[in-house]
């Protein structure tokens, strides 16, 4: 049992090959760690192993079992996931298409979707009558993404759990799971990946040259559907962004004010996010170069194909106040998941970069 299409995540692994090859499966399991590491491609290869009728290590891939849960189309297998209770079966059937081609990479095409009520009583519903083929697999992908109500009916199923019913949670915030939900379920933790287990996937994966792809994984740091997700974007360009950003934090607000509107014409809000922790890795490469300056040659640095600006910047300041500029990003961050304006979230980091960087006199 090898789990050959997960990167890393070997402890998981390990977990889930020893259950399947004892049977001693719990009813419930609750995949959690950070987000991009492979929580729900695992949850996806685990439920093709618990409908495989294949013989040998399972999933076994051939079977026909695997070939339908692997395009969600098999009876006993259900995959639910955040969306409006509106959404069409068409945009559904995106969604998985989307898992299909990369389980890492999953379509979201909803701003702050849930998995309401209605889901899980029609799951309530399903787990009342007898599997077609012999078990049911359900997986509840971003679980913390329930609804109070969906979150108490899933409860209910999870206290008198059908015997031939396997669920798997995943979440990356279970802290937003009841309590008791947690408790009735097997928890599986998952960790970030490191550096070269994304950059050896960009390249088996997606044919990336090893360069871009050491780079790709430094930025995306440990989250490989985020590195996939860099790929679509020109790296760049958002990178050169950054440093037009410092220098315009040292302009007038006026001037921060026309830069932040016209920026935010090309950015979305996926892309603003991405920009402003591009912003929070500049600034921690900044630290470290501080403290260290040799540790560019001890590869500590993420921006390390651009030491020679950065020192720059670092020297063009007598004082760079690191403690409030990380509060500062981070907030930025909480404050665009929160749905804030964007425009007011750029303005008024701008703002408190110019108070956090204390120049020598000169501009950059």
């Amino acid at each position: 049992m090898s789990f050959a299409q997960i990167i890393g995540q070997s402890r998981p692994k390990e977990i889930l090959a020893r259950a399947l090859q004892t049977g001693r499966i719990p009813h419930a399991y609750l995949f959690a760690g950070p987000a991009g590491v492979g929580k729900e491609a695992m949850a996806i290869e685990m439920a093709k192993a618990l409908l495989c009728s294949g013989s040998g290590d399972k999933p076994c891939d051939g079977c026909s079992a695997c070939r339908r849960a692997g395009r969600f189309g098999h009876p006993d297998f259900f995959f639910l996931f955040p969306m409006p209770k509106s959404a069409a079966v068409e945009e559904e059937r995106e969604v998985l298409d989307s898992l299909v081609r990369d389980p890492y990479v999953r379509k979201q095409p909803w701003a702050s979707p849930t998995i309401g009520i209605e889901r899980i009583r029609e799951l309530r519903r399903v787990s009342s009558l007898k599997p077609l083929e012999g078990r049911r697999v359900v997986i509840i992908a971003e679980a913390d993404k329930m609804t109070p109500e969906a979150a108490n009916a899933l409860l209910k199923i999870l206290e008198e759990p059908p015997a031939d019913m396997q669920i798997i949670l995943t979440s990356s915030r279970d802290a937003g799971l009841l309590p008791t939900i947690i408790s009735r379920c097997q928890r599986v933790d998952f960790n970030l990946l490191t550096n070269a287990e994304v950059a050896a996937a960009l390249v088996e994966k997606k044919s990336v040259p090893e360069e871009q792809a050491r780079l790709v994984a430094r930025i995306a740091q440990g989250n490989y559907r985020h590195a996939a997700e860099l790929l679509e974007e020109n790296l760049q360009e958002r990178r050169n962004l950054v440093i037009e950003a410092l220098r315009i934090s040292l302009k007038d607000e006026g001037t921060r004010i026309e830069w932040a509107e016209g920026v935010l014409d090309e950015l979305d809000k996926r892309e603003l996010r991405d920009f402003i922790s591009l912003m929070l890795i500049w600034f921690r490469d900044a630290l470290v170069l501080t403290a260290n300056p040799a540790a560019v040659a001890n590869d500590q640095l993420v921006n390390v194909d651009q030491i020679e600006v950065m020192s720059k910047f670092v020297a063009a300041f007598s004082e760079i106040r690191f403690e409030g500029i990380f509060t500062d990003l981070e907030k930025s961050i909480e404050m665009l998941d929160r749905n804030v304006h964007p425009t007011l979230i750029l303005v008024v980091m701008l703002g408190r970069l110019n108070r956090n960087l204390i120049l020598k006199g000169s501009a950059l």
